[in-house]
């Protein structure tokens, strides 16, 4: 049997952690952890880099792009997926600049992101 793939899920809403969960969770063989900010996320990054984030925009403690660009301050590299209902390009070309993989518009399409998951995860 092979590792499973360890995906982080971040978002400050319960409602859409537990969504993206459940999108994941069509996927066999991963193993989700979740996070309500960027501070939780980064403490839990410090202990171990997943396969996967899927990261929120924004967020109360420390938003999303703040964690894109602490990951780029530290050196640490891994696939990421960044969700936000922030249609202004100027937010997406920030997050495109800080390395991200994957850009999901909210509200999240499940068949999108599930597609997007999989691409990264496969590749």
């Amino acid at each position: 049997m092979s590792i499973a793939k360890k995906i982080y899920v971040v978002d400050d809403s319960i409602v859409t952690r537990m969504f993206i969960s459940g999108i994941i969770k069509e996927i066999p063989n991963v193993e989700i952890t979740e996070f309500g900010n960027g501070e939780e996320v980064m403490e839990g990054i410090r202990n171990e880099t997943p396969d996967l984030l899927i990261l929120d925009s924004v967020m109360p403690k420390m938003d999303g792009l703040n964690v894109l660009r602490k990951l780029k301050e530290l050196k640490i590299e891994m696939p990421i997926v960044f969700c936000t209902a922030d249609i202004q390009s100027t937010t997406k070309e920030k997050a495109i600049n800080l390395g991200i993989t994957e850009f999901v518009n909210k509200p999240i399409q499940k068949e999108s992101l599930l597609e997007k998951i999989k691409n990264i995860l496969n590749s």
